[in-house]
């Protein structure tokens, strides 16, 4: 059902804590904690002895104790001790998977070990890059995880869905798409629009030129980079202003129908400005609140008829090809088992 040999986001760092976290991640429970030491870990959330939850347990110095009858595991999901027992049976173990943190988040590998290599994490660095501002959040969708990622990489929404808050009618941009095996990319751009409201707030004029930069990294990841610029009137003596962001989404399944959606909203102005950092958490909580509320309800109408027929149009396109991306992790995954 998911590619599984590629990083997703479990977490976000500041979630973890020795108290036990459950997330249910690909369809499978997962327990994710810190030890004593402060190491990020990631366990299959059910003990190999009762099925019990081993997030209903605690943390116990580098250990995690099953709340029901005291097993005990290490980081590695081997059980290293059994209260009132002094020999532990070799197959009283739990799956353990790779984790990275990295970026402000926990990187979760999935699939086959031996292929988990943390250099393959995407650079999220400007999320932690101490020239950039950081602010972002998780978000729960009840909703497939692909419907997620094909409304990040069309933006052709964002002038309907979000006209109160980070949209303007960019209907006459050009788009152009190229993919490689290691991305989809498209570049949007849109000369003399109609500033959107949130760039107005910061003082832009009434319209302005702006360029957006989609890319899908597979399995989950995709980065818009938006540079948005003031338009000045010819002879005008003020210097046009200017603004860059780059928006950093990890959208991680939990069921077919249901994700959780990590999301940063960075920037490299005003990066000591605690109002304008309140501000795009702010905005940018609005506007994704307005994609969820959109994309719920297109994920029930699915439901309802997953065979009704559908029009594609060239602001589909990353969509279309991020899923042939996934549909050939999926693929290849399934013919080397």
């Amino acid at each position: 059902m998911f590619a599984r040999n590629c990083w997703y986001v479990a977490a976000q760092s500041s979630e973890l804590s020795q108290a036990p976290l459950a997330r249910t991640l690909l369809g499978e429970p997962v327990v994710l904690y810190r030890t004593q030491a402060g190491a990020a870990v990631a366990l299959e959330d059910r003990c190999c002895h009762k099925r019990a939850p081993l997030h209903r347990g605690s943390v116990v110095g580098e250990m995690i104790r099953c709340g029901y009858h005291g097993f005990e595991f290490d980081s590695a999901g081997i059980c290293v001790r059994i209260p009132g027992l002094d020999t532990i049976p070799d197959n009283a173990r739990v799956c353990s998977y790779p984790v990275v943190e990295r970026h402000r988040y926990i990187w979760i590998w999935m699939g086959d070990r031996s292929a988990a290599d943390p250099a393959l994490v995407p650079d999220f660095h400007t999320n932690d890059d101490a020239a950039w501002a950081y602010t972002g959040a998780r978000l729960a969708v009840a909703a497939d995880y692909m419907l997620v990622i094909e409304n990040l990489l069309d933006l052709s929404h964002v002038g309907f869905i979000h006209a109160n808050t980070i949209g303007s009618d960019d209907t006459s941009a050009s788009i152009a798409w190229e993919s490689t095996s290691d991305a989809v990319r498209g570049v949007r751009a849109a000369h003399d629009i109609e500033t959107p409201p949130h760039n107005r707030r910061q003082g832009f004029g009434p319209r302005c030129d702006q360029q957006k930069i989609m890319t899908f990294l597979p399995c989950s990841h995709v980065t818009i980079d938006i540079t948005t610029t003031e338009r000045v009137p010819a002879g005008a003596s003020q210097t046009a202003k200017g603004m860059h962001i780059m928006l950093l989404n990890s959208v991680t399944p939990e069921t077919a129908s249901s994700c959780h959606y990590f999301w940063s909203s960075t920037r490299d102005f005003a990066i000591d400005d605690p109002v304008v950092t309140e501000f795009f958490q702010s905005m940018t909580v609005r506007a994704f609140d307005e994609d969820r509320v959109m994309i719920e309800a297109q994920q029930r109408i699915i439901d309802r008829n997953p065979a009704a027929p559908t029009v594609t149009v060239l602001g589909d396109l990353g969509g279309v090809q991020a899923r042939r991306r996934v549909a050939q992790r999926l693929l290849t995954e399934t013919d080397a088992r």
